[in-house]
């Protein structure tokens, strides 16, 4: 029987982490997992894009940071919400990723500093990225120039609230959706590529355990709609989506299921996965180029739905 397909590049990789001594991540202090999660940004990840500029704002209740990819003109922005297990992400280890989202699009795009676990359990960030999402659909000054629509992306626990976000607020409101490996269950399922790959691949079971039981210390909230939105009935009236996954990832068969239930309903999706690659591959494009590719045609897919739906929604034809 032979492994899994997995590419050079994520050989050499997992290869190094391999050979790190030490504890395992789950087993450190929230601020030492934190800073271990930056010590792997510094290592993998690529530079930020020199021709956007960024600039820190105050949201309600939260830091946000605005990326301008030129010259800031009337648009739609991307609210952009970071991976990391609802524990260990902040802006800075998604600083590199937002830039290239914007370069990319050609769009303003909007980070969320929500507050994490266990300092803040749930539903502390979903409260925030609501809180952010109205605050930035407003149109701040902190801006620019006006807010014409609002589109949301994120990636893994991002990805999860990003779905959280378009669930709630609807396709009224929400142009479209870019969920890059999301969760969306969070009572730790026992088949498919969450056993399959519960160890060796970076992200692995014990790791979600740990984010999982941060966030959701009483187990009764772990199938909440929020945060396990797979375990509940299909939402109606959600925008079109862009789905990525990664082939060697624990969260592979949720992306997988809820780009299938999203079709199923009707919605326009575009899935990609991203075969021989780690969860965490948006956030180590320096290490793992081919993720990175992966990552723009996801990106390029995104704006092509932000346009049209704007264009829809403005009686033109796009």
């Amino acid at each position: 029987m032979t492994g899994p397909f997995v590419l050079p590049e994520t050989a050499v990789v997992l290869e190094q982490l391999a050979a790190q001594e030490g504890p395992h991540l789950a087993d450190l202090s929230a601020e030492d997992a934190r800073g271990v999660y930056h010590l792997l940004g510094s290592l993998f990840e690529d530079d930020v894009d020199p021709s956007v500029r960024w600039v820190d704002l105050e949201g309600p209740g939260s830091v946000l940071r605005a990326y301008f990819p030129g010259d800031p003109t009337a648009g739609p922005v991307i609210l952009f919400m970071h991976g990391g297990g609802w524990m260990i992400g902040d802006l800075n280890t998604h600083h590199s990723l937002c830039a290239r989202i914007a370069q990319i699009t050609g769009l303003r795009v909007v980070a969320v500093d929500y507050r994490c676990a266990p300092e803040h359990p749930f539903p502390a960030a979903h409260d925030d990225c609501l809180a952010a999402a109205e605050f930035v659909a407003a149109g701040p000054p902190g801006l620019e120039a006006p807010v014409t629509g609002l589109a949301v992306a994120g990636d893994s626990a991002g990805g999860n609230l990003a779905y959280f976000l378009a669930a709630k607020l609807g396709a009224e409101r929400v142009l479209a959706q870019l969920l890059i490996y999301p969760l969306g269950d969070s009572t730790s399922p026992t088949t498919g590529s969450y056993v399959d790959f519960a160890e060796g691949f970076l992200l692995d079971r014990k790791l979600m355990d740990r984010f999982i039981t941060a966030y959701l210390p009483d187990p009764a909230e772990r199938g909440h709609a929020y945060v396990s939105p797979l375990l509940h009935p299909p939402v109606a009236d959600l925008p079109p989506a862009v789905v990525l996954t990664a082939g060697l990832d624990p969260l592979r068969d949720q992306g997988r299921e809820l780009a299938c239930r999203l079709a199923a309903q009707g919605v326009e999706v575009h899935f990609l996965e991203a075969a021989g690659l780690i969860h965490g591959m948006a956030t180590m494009r320096k290490a793992l180029p081919t993720g990175d590719r992966h990552i723009a045609r996801a990106v390029e897919r995104f704006a092509e739905f932000i346009q049209t739906t704007t264009a829809k929604n403005e009686g033109i034809e796009a």
